[in-house]
């Protein structure tokens, strides 16, 4: 991978990860402290969050000069969420608690499928 891609990945990951990982650690800690779980409501809220978090560093692909690609932007993103799912799934499991493993894949796609759109659109959108 040529080096302007690789910077384009690493700074939408990183836009991506730094929305998303505070709003995985204020989850995971409420989790924690409650007894019974975060709830759906407050769970739904931060899983947009991260997901939004992965379409801004979609974002921030699909803005960069020369020829970034879609596929660049759904790497950010799927890079991103990838941390993110790796961070939950290790607590709930150095807590002893249940994985829902059905939830991840779904939520890899979501997070890779939002990137790649915010990257397609930034593309198309107008530079100022």
């Amino acid at each position: 991978m040529p080096r302007r891609r690789l910077r384009a990945v690493a700074a939408g990951t990183g836009v991506a990860l730094g929305i998303a990982v505070p709003a995985t650690l204020v989850a995971q800690i409420v989790d924690a402290l409650s007894d019974d779980g975060i709830g759906d409501l407050p769970l739904v809220g931060l899983t947009a969050l991260v997901v939004a978090g992965a379409a801004a560093g979609g974002w921030v692909v699909g803005r960069q000069q020369g020829e970034p690609r879609v596929t660049l932007a759904a790497g950010a993103g799927l890079a991103a969420i990838t941390v993110v799912q790796s961070l939950g799934v290790a607590r709930r499991l150095a807590a002893g608690d249940d994985v829902a493993w059905g939830i991840v894949p779904a939520v890899l796609l979501l997070g890779t499928a939002a990137a790649a759109l915010s990257g397609l659109v930034a593309r198309a959108s107008p530079r100022t």
